[in-house]
């Protein structure tokens, strides 16, 4: 678009790229690099991919990405022998990146995604000057309740240290990460608030379908779990780990199933799958609660998102939280967690101001029995990611960033 600001080349480190998609980074990627595809910028994409997958370069439009086969990428690390694999091999990854950028010489600003990408910048910045923005997605290593201090974590904690006080610009999805930044002895006047989008093809197809057609989808997955399609159900989305609130809503599920027999909640994602398993269990709600202990693809979770007559996403540490954004885009009543920014959500969604079962529970029961309240939060939350989240706007607002510091 003329008039916009815009740095004449990027270079991009970013782990986890499409097709292999396993977490938040990877469906911004996904939704990302195609925004950025005829935005006039030459955009080279540098990404890890495992030793079985193919070693390729791609290009679409502006968008050239490389796919550079690393060690210890191909599924989650097994035992302690598997993490060091894993990080040797990011190390290895970040290193070839760095080299390349260098020998360019091209004038570029690199753009470094979360800590994975955080050697490559530090090198290019020291080695080469060159300008770096890093890009902060999470904390939750050490910042999420419950995070475990390890050496590993100490380790990631000094590199995210280190390129914070090294990159030009730091870019973070919301309000709440650049006060929890800056809490943390980071530069206000450095960092910069970009929000994701939520457009996903599958998603604002499913949002365009008449009401007829939506409602065939919404029972054809009704059906998977209540008897004859009846009854009431919510659904989550994420990883089953503590900080995600999944373990929370199952001890939420006693009281919510109060009166409600008919409710089912389906759990969709994995992680801490034996814990979730043994609560499950211990709680006494094997009958109601439906845990599948893997993730599913986004046309499948955006369904299910559909399906449900309330989404719930308690997570206690959530940067942005592009799973609630979704369900809200869709039109689905939604309640989230107290780790979401309060302006992520804005009106659209209930939030709750602590991580007990209780408030989640009561939280959730007020939609499912009260219609008019949830038909009310459901337009909220769809007006409200419509007017202030998209894509483009994320892309362009990322290139102006970049602009700021190119040279």
């Amino acid at each position: 678009m003329p008039g916009l600001a815009r740095p004449r080349r990027c270079h991009v480190v970013c782990t986890e790229i499409p097709p292999g998609v396993v977490g938040g980074l990877g469906r911004y990627a996904e939704r990302l690099f195609p925004a950025l595809r005829d935005r006039d910028v030459p955009i080279e994409v540098f990404g890890a991919v495992g030793r079985d997958a193919p070693a390729r370069t791609e290009r679409t439009g502006g968008v050239t990405l490389h796919r550079l086969r690393t060690a210890g990428q191909s599924g989650p690390p097994q035992g302690a022998v598997g993490a060091l694999v894993r990080i040797a091999g990011l190390v290895a990854f970040n290193v070839r990146v760095a080299a390349r950028i260098l020998r360019a010489r091209s004038g570029a600003v690199v753009a470094v995604h979360d800590w994975m990408g955080c050697l490559a910048g530090i090198l290019c910045r020291l080695l080469g000057r060159v300008p770096v923005v890093f890009h902060v997605h999470t904390c939750e290593h050490n910042t999420a309740p419950g995070a475990r201090r390890t050496l590993v974590t100490a380790g990631i904690t000094a590199l995210e240290n280190a390129q914070a006080r090294l990159a030009d610009l730091i870019v973070v999805p919301g309000a709440g990460m650049r006060d929890e930044l800056v809490a943390r002895g980071w530069p206000r006047d450095r960092l910069r608030v970009v929000p994701h989008g939520f457009e996903d093809p599958e998603l604002v197809r499913l949002a365009g379908l008449s009401v007829d057609d939506r409602d065939r989808i919404r029972a054809e997955v009704r059906a998977r779990y209540l008897p004859g399609g009846a009854g009431r159900l919510v659904v989550f989305a994420g990883r089953l780990s503590p900080h995600k609130g999944a373990h929370t809503l199952v001890k939420a599920a006693p009281e919510l199933l109060r009166g409600r027999d008919d409710l089912r909640i389906v759990l969709i994602g994995s992680g801490d799958d034996a814990e979730t398993a043994r609560l499950i269990e211990r709680e006494g709600v094997g009958r109601h609660v439906v845990a599948g202990y893997r993730f599913l693809a986004a046309p499948e979770v955006f369904a299910h998102f559909l399906a449900a007559d309330v989404c719930a996403f308690p997570s206690t540490y959530e940067p942005f939280g592009l799973v609630a954004v979704e369900a809200m885009a869709l039109g689905r009543p939604v309640v989230v967690g107290p780790g979401y920014s309060p302006e992520v959500a804005g009106d659209g969604a209930v939030r709750c101001r602590t991580g007990s079962p209780g408030e989640l529970a009561a939280a959730l029961a007020r939609c499912l029995d009260d219609p008019e309240h949830a038909a009310g939060l459901a337009r909220r939350g769809a007006a409200h990611v419509r007017a202030r989240y998209s894509w483009t706007r994320t892309a362009e607002a990322t290139l102006a960033a970049y602009a700021e510091v190119a040279r």
